[in-house]
Parts: structure tokens; sequence; C-alpha cells
């Protein structure tokens, strides 16, 4: 019987417990029941914009040497990798015949020329007008076959079209070219060319003159400077995105075409809300943070983050500046509870930019 009395005792402090706590609100509690936090006030400043890419390395000009016509090789200038200038002779083909046939055209106008000027010398009183004209026109045939021979024998000389590097060598002395046959690849590559993609949305930010800064595997660490020189005139329908390209500097020759680069274009500075990257709660593709109101009361709000900073995070929407999010104690956190701030708050870390 002691036993049961006993039982009934405790049953009713539990109950009268219970009701009790039903009638404190979350809002109400006790600040013995609030949960210690640390906070920060959400800033409005200058956010630098970039954007993000991925692009490919081209030269300034660039092009495949090959052959004009069927002819065996006669002699090779070059090995490969070497520095060329504009005119340098590469590879010379074959022309004995075609030296053969433009004596004697040379020949031949000559001997039209001496007809043509005997003819007027001797006046209109024994040459006839028809005369001169047809000797005249023999002249100019001539002169005009010449100048065709001419231009097949350059045509067996092949030379480099433009400043830049050889590739590797593709031909020997005595092989058979024929249309098409690659000889090697001639590349200027300074300045280099980096061409990428960006999505639609960017289109109205960037313009001619942007700064570039790109880098490789190849040269892990090192950041290559450039601007923006052309924008695309259309959107890929299909992955809406538009062309860009930009003019790396390349006086060290470190860069060479089709090499894979990261590409961030700064899009200047604007107005954009940030807060301690603390902050930020994080589950799966969901961004939120606890912002505490003038209540002292917790709540969870979704947010859209942006660009990541040192030490801080940029809040596109979900909060608004002069909000007070949580940066440290948010594990023992529930929507609706009451939070007691810790003094000596750190401070929010500085942009190095000036704040709004």
């Amino acid at each position: 019987m002691l036993g049961k009395r006993w039982l009934f005792g405790v049953v009713c402090c539990l109950a009268l417990t219970a009701c009790d706590d039903s009638n404190v609100t979350a809002g109400t509690r006790p600040n013995a029941a609030a949960v210690l936090v640390e906070t920060e006030v959400a800033r409005l400043t200058s956010v630098a914009r970039a954007a993000e890419s991925v692009g490919t390395l081209i030269g300034n000009e660039s092009v495949t040497l090959t052959a004009k016509l069927t002819e065996q090789v006669s002699a090779v200038y070059f090995e490969g990798g070497e520095l060329v200038k504009a005119g340098d002779v590469l590879v010379e083909l074959i022309d004995v015949e075609q030296l053969a046939l433009l004596r004697e055209a040379e020949a031949k106008l000559r001997e039209t020329e001496l007809q043509l000027n005997r003819l007027l010398t001797l006046g209109k009183d024994i040459a006839t007008a028809a005369e001169i004209d047809v000797a005249r026109a023999r002249v100019d045939a001539n002169a005009a076959l010449l100048e065709a021979l001419r231009s097949r024998i350059a045509d067996r000389t092949i030379r480099a079209p433009f400043d830049g590097v050889l590739g590797l060598r593709r031909i020997s002395v005595g092989a058979l070219l024929t249309p098409g046959t690659v000889i090697a690849e001639l590349d200027d590559i300074n300045p280099m060319k980096l061409d990428f993609t960006l999505p639609e949305h960017y289109l109205s930010q960037i313009k001619i003159g942007e700064v570039v800064s790109a880098a490789s595997t190849a040269w892990d660490g090192e950041v290559f400077s450039g601007q923006v020189t052309q924008i695309g005139s259309r959107v890929d329908p299909a992955t809406r995105a538009f062309s860009v390209r930009a003019l790396i500097d390349n006086a060290d020759a470190r860069l060479r075409p089709g090499m894979l680069m990261a590409v961030k274009v700064s899009l200047g500075e604007a107005p954009g809300i940030v807060v301690p990257e603390t902050a930020l709660i994080q589950t799966g593709a969901q961004s939120a943070v606890f912002v505490v109101d003038e209540d002292s009361v917790a709540r969870r709000v979704s947010v859209e983050i942006g660009r990541r900073m040192p030490g801080l995070m940029e809040i596109r929407s979900g909060i608004s500046a002069g909000d007070r999010v949580v940066t440290n104690g948010q594990i023992a956190l529930r929507p609706g509870v009451t939070v007691r701030e810790a003094e000596g708050n750190p401070a929010l870390p500085s942009l190095g930019i000036n704040e709004e």
C-alpha cells in the first residue's frame, strides 16, 4: 500500500510539471532555457563579380602548311619546333622544267617587244595600225604567259606566311607531295587566343576589355592574364551559352595551342549581402541560415548563395542587410527556440572594399 501511494505522488508531480511547461511558449521561455549562440549582422557591401568557365587555347594565327601541286621535294630548310619569320623559305620542290619554260617565255616576250618597237619606228607610212595592234597584243599575251609561269614556279617554293613556331616536320627530301599533303603546322603563339563559353545570363554583364585570368594544370599555381576581345553574336539554343574570346600574353612561350584553361572573368563590382561562411547550413543542395529576430527567437531561412570569399559568403536572396544570423551554435538550434547571444562576438571579416 505504501509503494502504491509513493508511485501515485510521482505521477502527480510529473503531470503538474507537464501542465506548467505547456503554458510556456517558445518565445517566452526563461533565459535559463535559451540556447547560447554567436551571431553577426548581414552587411551590404560592394562585392567583386566574376564568371568562371573552361576554355581552349588556339594560336593567334594558325595554319597547316600543305602543297598546292604534285611534285617531288628538292630541299627542306627546317627541322620543326623553331621560330620562323614571315617569308622564310621552308620547302622547295623540283622546278627544272618550269625554269626552262620560263626562259622560253622570256625569249618570246623579248622577240615580240622587238617586233612592236620596229613597227613603231617605221611609222604609219609603212606599218599599218592593224599590224601595230597585232604586235602589241602578242607582247601582252607573252607577258601574261611569263607571269603565269613565274607564279607556278613560286608555288614550288613554300614560305612561312607569318611569324610563328613550326610544328613537327612531316616530309623528307625526295618525297612526292600531292595537293593537301601536310608539311608542318605553323602557329603564332604570342599572344594566344582563349575561346570559352558563358551562360546567357552573363550576356548583359560582360563587355569588351574585361580582365580575364586563366590557369592550366601544366603550370600549377600560375595565373595568366588577358582581356576579352570578342563576344559571340549568337547564343547556342542547345546549351544557352555564348562564345567569348580573350587574348592572353605568351611572351615566354609557355602556353601551347590546344591547352585546356580554367577561366575567370572579372565583371566589376556590385552591391551584395555577405555573412560569415560559418553561418551557412548546407543540407544536400539546399542552403539555409538561422536568423535571430527582435524577440531573440531563431528561425531557419532558406537562402541562395553567391560568390564565396575568404571567410565570407554572399547571400543573393533569403535575408536582408541588417538581419542577425547565427554563426556558431546552430547544432543545438531548432526553429522557434529562444537564443542568448554570447558576449564578445567576433567582428565580420573585412572585404577590403567600401561598405554601404
